[in-house]
Order: C-alpha cells, then structure tokens, then sequence
C-alpha cells in the first residue's frame, strides 16, 4: 500500500488517476471559494479581498493546471515520443492534492481565527500581533505545513512524470526542473496581464 501511496502512477488505471484528479480539482476549487481563496499562479494559494465566483477560480485553475500540462507534455515528448497526453494531465492533476491540502487550515477554527487576526492587523498598521507568542506559533505551524504539502506535490510532480516518460538522465531532470521553474513564472506573470475572471 505505501509504494502505491508512494507511485500512484506506477499502479493505478489512468481512467482511476483521471477521474480522482477531475474531483479534486472540482471540488477543491469550490473549497477555495468557500474559504475566500484564490489561484493567482501554479504555486499559489491566497487569500483575498476580491469576491471570485466559482467559475472565476476554476478558470484560475484550470488555468494554471493547463499550462503545467502543455510544457510537460512537450518535455515529456521531447524525452519520449510515446509519452501520453493522459498520463501528463494525470501526473498534474494528482500531485495539485497535495497542494490542495493546504485548504484544510481554513477550516481549523484556532488557524482560522489567528489568520483572520494577522491579516486585520497588518491592514490596520497594528503589528503588536506578531508579538503574541500562540499567534506566532500557529502561523509558523501553518506556514511549515503548506511547505510539506508543497514539497509533496513536487515529489509527486517529479516521480510522476519519471515514471510516464521514463526520464533516466542528469540532463532529463535538469531539463525537468527548469521546465516547473518556467511554468512557475510563466502563470505568474500571466497573472498580470490577462483578467483573473471571466
């Protein structure tokens, strides 16, 4: 069971990886716009004063799902002509999970409400906040667990994408990792120069 938790790819039905990917992105979208959130690029999750309707934020995200598909779907050809578009959009859909997981903070009342402090009292000037000790301590708790969660999502990002196009070479994951550095700032600076709705 762990070496499945491990490599979902290497044993799971793509239709399975497929359909678990398409409920998360969904329903995780919606959980976003629950708790106020938004997905300005591929690696951000945030909160804000904008009022997104669901068809906003799963436009965001599909957005930036779409872009990691395409550059590496072409990386992955690149590697491997017989790489499959399938298995590309699996490997980003089931490794967004763990970044998703994230989400899960807001509905922790004590998060929420040390959070909901923090951000009233930056807006106000007021950083007194910072000092409270049980304040800090959540947040630098939260802060460590969406680092987890993101260093999740790329092991499944990598090891996903090393099992679907059978990368073996230095060079091949050098080209990897420059290709998510690239989607990371290519979904960023989108972000500010097409709209953020529809």
């Amino acid at each position: 069971m762990i070496k499945k938790l491990l490599n979902p790819f290497a044993y799971f039905e793509d239709k399975a990886l497929l359909i678990i990917g398409v409920l998360a992105h969904l329903i995780f979208t919606y959980i976003a716009k629950l708790t106020n959130s938004n997905f300005p690029d591929f690696l951000s999750i945030k909160k804000g004063l904008i009022d997104f309707t669901f068809w906003d934020l799963l436009y965001q995200n599909t957005r930036n799902i779409g872009i990691a598909i395409l550059f590496l779907f072409i990386l992955g050809k690149i590697i491997n002509k017989r790489t499959r578009f399938i298995d590309i959009v699996n490997v980003v859909l089931i490794s967004r999970i763990a970044y998703y997981i994230v989400f899960i903070t807001d509905f922790i009342p004590i998060v929420n409400n040390k959070l909901n402090k923090v951000t009233d009292s930056i807006q106000s000037n007021n950083l007194s906040v910072l000092q409270e000790s049980s304040t800090m301590l959540v947040i630098l708790i939260v802060a460590f667990v969406a680092i987890f969660f993101i260093c999740v999502m790329f092991y499944y990002l990598y090891i996903g994408f090393r099992t679907v196009t059978n990368l073996k070479t230095i060079q091949q994951t050098f080209a990897f990792i420059a290709t998510i550095l690239f989607i990371i700032i290519i979904s960023s600076v989108l972000t500010l120069l097409i709209p953020q709705t529809l």
